[in-house]
């Protein structure tokens, strides 16, 4: 019975060890991707930068290396033109961050951003209409211009027929 206790034991304990490796190995490979990335960032490779991250943000998760690959990706899928389809793909991992790392540091720093990206499409639509305003005021402004170029060669027109007449009215 001793023994088969003590057989079971090793047999646990060579399973934990085998666990534990295979967590430091993915957690390894992982950090590594995340340091590759972070280094296409700074020499502004952002589209192989957009893939590493977003391996490691597709295997399982592991702390203080997925959330902050999960931040990154979300700044990485802002675009500049604030596309609403781009946001939204940036508030899901910023949510996905929140959900899964609540007591992250990454999670923390996402949440004034994501309260900020709540508010954008908003101001984008407003925005979005301001312009077409200006557009519509510009044409106006443009057509109202040609008229009046219009009316004052007109004008000239009158007075020059107006001195016409006065030379022939006066004799």
């Amino acid at each position: 019975m001793i023994i088969i206790i003590l057989v079971t034991a090793c047999l646990s304990a060579c399973t934990t060890v085998q666990k534990s490796l295979e967590g430091q190995r993915l957690r390894s490979a992982q950090q590594d991707k995340l340091e590759q990335a972070v280094k296409f960032i700074e020499r502004g490779n952002s589209e192989k930068a957009e893939v590493l991250l977003e391996e490691v943000v597709a295997a399982p998760g592991v702390r203080g290396i997925t959330d902050e690959a999960l931040f990154r990706l979300a700044l990485l899928s802002m675009p500049s033109d604030l596309d609403r389809e781009d946001l939204a793909n940036a508030v899901k991992y910023l949510d996905r961050l929140q959900k899964e790392y609540p007591v992250s540091p990454w999670a923390t720093q996402s949440s004034s951003l994501t309260d900020l990206l709540a508010v954008l499409p908003r101001h984008l639509q407003s925005t979005t209409e301001l312009r077409r305003q200006i557009k519509s005021l510009r044409d106006l402004n443009l057509s109202l211009t040609r008229e009046n170029k219009e009316m004052r060669l007109n004008i000239e027109k009158i007075k020059n027929l107006d001195l016409q007449l006065e030379k022939k009215v006066k004799p």
